[in-house]
């Protein structure tokens, strides 16, 4: 396989971020080993899943959940065989409306075009500020640090 182009990671990584499990599906490999770092009680699609069915389970959860709106690309990074981004995602929630503005450092490594190793971190503080409308550090009626 030839090496992954930045061209190619561009593509998985909005992939991803379309939350959409028919556009990611051709990026992930049958034993792919997946962790989405973040709180599952809050998060329900987080953590770790083993397998392509598990992956795209997880993202059609995280798709019932958020619409995608907006994302922005702030660094994308390939070696070859491997790629990271630090993305900005502007997402909806489906059950009120609201806006959640979250930003994620992925990793990703690939063997054959596919990838078989991935991992996301995602601010999760900074989002659950946002879906419960308060901080979570510091006084518990102290407002959240973003507004929309």
């Amino acid at each position: 396989m030839p090496a992954i182009t930045r061209e190619f990671a561009a593509t998985f990584f909005a992939a991803l971020a379309s939350r959409d499990p028919e556009k990611i599906a051709p990026f992930v490999a049958d034993e792919a080993e997946w962790l989405m770092v973040g709180p599952i009680e809050l998060f329900p699609y987080c953590g770790q899943h083993l397998g392509k069915a598990a992956v795209l389970a997880a993202y059609a959860r995280i798709r019932e959940r958020h619409n995608s709106v907006e994302q922005t690309r702030e660094f994308l990074m390939t070696d070859g065989e491997s790629a990271s981004a630090l993305t900005r995602l502007t997402e909806k929630q489906r059950s009120t409306g609201k806006l959640v503005i979250v930003r994620l450092a992925q990793f990703a490594r690939f063997a054959d075009g596919k990838v078989h190793e991935f991992c996301s971190i995602t601010d999760t503080l900074g989002a659950a500020e946002q879906v419960l409308g308060r901080q979570l550090i510091g006084p518990p009626d102290a407002p959240a640090l973003v507004d929309l």
